[in-house]
């Protein structure tokens, strides 16, 4: 048929065609054609390069579009002229008169790359992206869901795992070797659990297991084969490092709500290391009191007494000259042998006991007055969900900062992407009352969630931290070093400043480097120090290059 804007179509750089109004191909130009090849004009026999599963699809939308003579949209996925798959989007819109219709015109689009990345954080949004478990978001909300069908009286299980001894694994071996260990442990987890089960990572070394529809012998059955496995089948040197696995195991029977649900296998589990470790431990009403939480609670409570927690600075500097832009605070519990211990071993106990936001206190107190003492730096401080769900450790917080006396642009605070995702009406309102005063705030964690790029337009975020997984992706290849260099271009097309965390090694100091990342944190650039005022003088005299180097060596 003639087409009157045929010429306009061919000069196009995207591919277009036209379709009749029998569903024939009558015109497509040179880059339709060069994408899919050529196609025959009989009815519909265009459709041979769509997917079979996707043809019926497409051709109920181009039709309705002719029936009714009025535009549509369809994506569909395609066989290019190289035989590669593709998804293409085409939007179709009538062309001529009610009463002299010419048919469809269809412009095209290529979303292949924006499919795989929008899949990638789907996924993400899901799972631990270094197990490929389930993370602690989808485990929660799996447990809400078993709780309320225990109520309609499908009884489950709830078993709590700890892999014992991972720091001193980690000590031992390396961080890139515990996180592997970490790996294989999914491993074995997976091997091990049916398929109506999730497995999930929750924590640094704490995983979980929904065990549906299993019965108290079934559950225990599976749990004592679980921790009964010989880990060096899985763990290079979980020998000499005594790695293990402990549990802890209750019913999800539908009489208590997920938290007490949770707090039940957490007291189990810690009555099992209670008990030597390397062992499953069935819950009883009597171990309330040795629950994780409590036990931890009491430990806290101690320690905000006697001056138990310490922090830890660690800088974000600029790559090439390595000058500091602020010092990240991080807190670490000191144990009864004097050790530090991290974050993880402690932290979400205190998120569910509630003892959150009187930590925080303590925190703040200690950075304003390191800010105090130091007077040409800034510090960052994390802020965790129960703080910002605490409207009186804000009000604390805005009078503290304003009796310190310290200039609040020194005062950073950071706030995890998951945080603010989970419950952005408080972070904003932390955010609304600290920006006015000169305090700053740091994205942290940025691209492991769903909706995230909505948070990239908060006019008081100055900086973006990516999230770990994202950054071991610029290890992988070079297709996904130029994916977390399109994350950065994002980032800074928003006004932000990116930052490349976790960079560990000089291979990953190199990639980012390469994908166009200015600034960055992570033990190759610094590993943290308690020695404030030490770690000053070095960054300061430029001597973080040979420090970094020292703490790979060691």
């Amino acid at each position: 048929m003639e087409f009157g804007s045929a010429s306009f179509l061919e000069s196009l750089e995207v591919p277009a065609f036209v379709l009749s109004a029998d569903g024939a191909l009558a015109f497509a130009n040179t880059s339709w054609i060069g994408l899919v090849g050529e196609t025959a004009d009989g009815a519909w026999s265009w459709l041979r390069v769509i997917a079979e599963e996707d043809q019926k699809r497409v051709r109920r939308v181009a039709e309705r579009a002719l029936r009714e003579w009025r535009g549509g949209e369809v994506e569909f996925r395609a066989r290019r002229t190289d035989g590669s798959q593709c998804v293409l989007a085409v939007a179709l819109s009538p062309v001529g008169a009610e009463d002299a219709r010419e048919g469809l015109v269809g412009l095209t689009w290529d979303v292949t790359e924006r499919r795989r990345q929008e899949q990638r954080y789907v996924f993400m949004a899901g799972h631990d992206p270094l197990t490929g478990l389930a993370n602690r978001r989808a485990f929660e909300e799996a447990l809400q869901r078993s709780v309320s069908r225990a109520q309609r009286g499908a009884t489950s299980a709830l078993l709590m795992l700890d892999l014992d001894h991972l720091k001193t694994y980690n000590d031992a071996h390396g961080h890139l070797e515990g996180d592997q260990a970490l790996v294989n442990f999914a491993m074995l987890l997976r091997s091990h659990v049916r398929a109506s089960d999730l497995a999930a990572r929750i924590g640094g070394d704490e995983f979980a297991i929904l065990l549906e529809d299993a019965d108290a012998e079934e559950a225990l059955e599976i749990a004592d084969r679980i921790s009964a496995t010989g880990l060096t089948e899985f763990v290079a040197g979980a020998r000499e490092a005594d790695l293990g696995v402990s549990g802890g195991l209750t019913a999800v029977d539908g009489s208590v709500d997920p938290r007490v649900v949770m707090d039940r296998a957490d007291a189990a589990l810690y009555a099992a290391k209670e008990r030597g470790r390397h062992r499953v431990i069935v819950w009883e009403p009597g171990f309330g009191g040795l629950a994780t939480p409590d036990r931890l609670a009491g430990r806290v409570q101690e320690a905000l007494a006697t001056d138990g927690f310490t922090l830890v600075y660690q800088p974000v500097v600029r790559l090439a000259d390595r000058s500091v832009v602020y010092y990240e605070s991080l807190v670490r519990l000191c144990d009864d042998g004097g050790e530090m211990l991290p974050p993880v071993e402690f932290l979400p106990a205190l998120e569910r006991s509630g003892l959150m936001p009187r930590l925080t206190r303590e925190l703040l107190g200690k950075v304003l007055q390191a800010l105090d003492e130091n007077p040409r730096i800034a510090i960052s401080m994390n802020l965790s969900a129960s703080d910002l769900a605490d409207e009186l450790l804000l009000d604390d917080v805005e009078i503290a900062v304003d009796r310190s006396g310290v200039d609040a642009a020194r005062v950073v605070f950071e706030i995890s992407e998951y945080v603010l995702l989970a419950d952005h009406v408080n972070g904003r309102q932390w955010i609304d009352r600290l920006a006015p005063r000169g305090c700053r705030f740091v994205l942290d964690g940025f691209g492991t969630g769903l909706g995230v790029f909505s948070l990239l337009r908060e006019p008081d975020v100055e900086q973006v931290k990516l999230a770990r997984e994202v950054v071991r992706a610029l290890a992988d290849s070079a297709q996904t070093r130029e994916f977390v260099g399109a994350v950065r271009e994002l980032i800074e097309s928003q006004g932000k400043v990116a930052v490349v965390a976790f960079v560990e090694t000089d291979e990953l100091l190199a990639d980012a480097r390469e994908a166009g990342f200015e600034y960055g944190q992570g033990y190759r650039v610094r590993e943290p120090s308690p020695d404030l005022p030490g770690l000053i003088a070095e960054m300061s005299s430029g001597g973080a290059r040979d420090s970094a180097a020292a703490s790979q060596g060691a």
